[in-house]
């Protein structure tokens, strides 16, 4: 480590407590946004296959936002209790081998700050600042029911001047954390004012894949089943149209559209539809033609279960020839090809096929058995993956291309046996802390842009 980077990392530490643990890894892997990203916007976005080379991934570090949510992790739609501290540390180490794979990695919170801080670290006047400050004012909430009119009637401009106050890290935590001041009078004690304090903080953001989907045509903001996460949609947003990225769709109405059912498989275009992305969505996504795919694939899953509740949480791709599914969604077969342990009927998806017709999309077969879709028209290998792997996260990986994988470790000797055998290329990361929040390395990832990797 040089003089330069020394001293790079001592500032940071010394700025520990209020934006989370640095390491001297996590110097290195430090994401940025450029000025010129921000002046000429990134660039077309887009990703055809999940066997294309991630060029660039989208993620969020989880901060304080989640600290209330680990006080009753059931209420913030967690899985079990996790260690935020923990959770920082895995992050940051996923951001490395993602960089070290040649994936750029761009931070939520390295987005929503870009622009808005000079050379020394202080407020930079200009219309990023001025952006990020009106959000950080609709975030802020203060509750002046109680108080007389009078009283009450200067709130609005007190609210401005506490946010023109502010650094722009501070603002982000404003935006993430949601703040909300209950006011009341002290008739004229003190300052005149007292406050009760609370959050309702964006506790599941660090899951980057669901607020949009990536298709081959571009960025479509979708809209969730859960009230805990209505707003994460308008964050990405504002965030992604500062990079100049313009949706091609927006699903709206009674339409419920999470990314997790979302895998490009080159010409097709796989969508689930169950527990958590709806058939009003699904006929937006065909009506308005999102996908840039001759083909769109609609895999239904009647289950509707929670520990499968996407369709990445049950299927995914690894290259253009192989994937894995948990084993109890389909018939296995021995070496003579009779079935010798048929799939679970309750838990066997199925296939609507649609194909672009005269520039609108048609159906052209219903009810395909998914496994047979894969198998014989996808022309995938599929590797069965046993319930306990699952539960694990063994399938929630992320491809960063054709091959090769970043996984989730604690899965059996099994199962990453299978894998080696099949030629893949797999590191095991702890994700231990980021799992309680329900979801692993695909969930946490948004792949903006994919491209495919020329031939040697």
């Amino acid at each position: 480590m040089n003089y330069l980077q020394i001293v790079v990392l001592a500032l940071l530490l010394a700025l520990q407590a209020s934006i989370g643990p640095v390491s001297a890894a996590s110097v290195e892997c430090q994401a940025s946004i450029s000025q010129e990203m921000l002046d000429k916007g990134y660039g077309q976005i887009g990703s055809a296959a999940e066997w294309q080379q991630a060029k660039t991934v989208v993620v969020h570090t989880p901060g304080d936002e989640i600290f209330f949510g680990l006080a009753h992790p059931a209420a913030a739609l967690y899985e079990r209790p996790f260690s935020l501290e923990g959770a920082r540390r895995e992050h940051q180490a996923f951001i490395c081998l993602m960089k070290e794979r040649g994936v750029q990695v761009l931070r939520l919170t390295d987005i929503l700050q870009a622009g808005t801080l000079d050379a020394s670290d202080r407020p930079l006047p200009g219309k990023h600042l001025e952006q990020l400050q009106a959000l950080a004012l609709e975030a802020l909430r203060y509750n002046t029911a109680k108080l007389p009119k009078k009283l009450a009637a200067g709130q609005a401009a007190y609210k401005k001047q506490v946010i023109a106050a502010l650094h722009p890290r501070e603002l982000v935590a404003i935006i993430l954390q949601r703040p909300a001041v209950t006011l009341q009078s002290t008739a004229g004690h003190n300052t005149g004012l007292k406050a009760d304090y609370s959050e309702h903080p964006l506790m599941n953001l660090y899951f980057m894949r669901d607020q949009v989907i990536t298709t081959a045509k571009g960025l479509v903001i979708g809209h969730f089943n859960a009230p805990q996460r209505e707003l994460e949609t308008k964050i990405v947003r504002f965030a992604y149209g500062k990079l100049g990225i313009t949706p091609v769709y927006a699903v709206t109405g009674t339409a419920r559209l999470e990314g997790g059912d979302f895998i490009p498989a080159g010409d097709t275009a796989l969508i689930g539809q169950g527990l958590r992305t709806n058939p009003e969505a699904i006929r937006q996504l065909l009506q308005n033609r999102v996908f840039g795919t001759p083909r769109v694939a609609v895999v239904k899953d009647s289950w509707k279960n929670q520990d499968q509740m996407h369709l990445d949480t049950y299927f995914n791709i690894i290259d253009k020839d192989l994937a894995v599914i948990v084993e109890e969604r389909i018939d296995q077969r021995d070496a003579t090809g009779r079935i010798a342990k048929p799939a679970d009927p309750a838990k066997r998806a199925l296939v609507d096929l649609y194909e672009l017709k005269n520039d609108s999309y048609v159906k052209i077969a219903s009810n395909i058995p998914f496994q047979g879709f894969v198998e014989q028209d996808l022309k995938m290998r599929l590797i069965p993956v046993s319930n306990a792997d699952q539960l694990k996260y063994g399938i929630n990986f992320l491809a960063t291309s054709g091959r090769r994988i970043l996984a989730i470790d604690g899965v059996s000797s099994e199962y990453k046996k299978r894998l080696a055998d099949a030629g893949v290329d797999a590191v095991w990361m702890d994700f231990h802390n980021l799992t309680g929040g329900y979801g692993a390395a695909h969930c946490t990832t948004q792949a903006i842009k994919r491209e495919v990797v020329p031939k040697q």
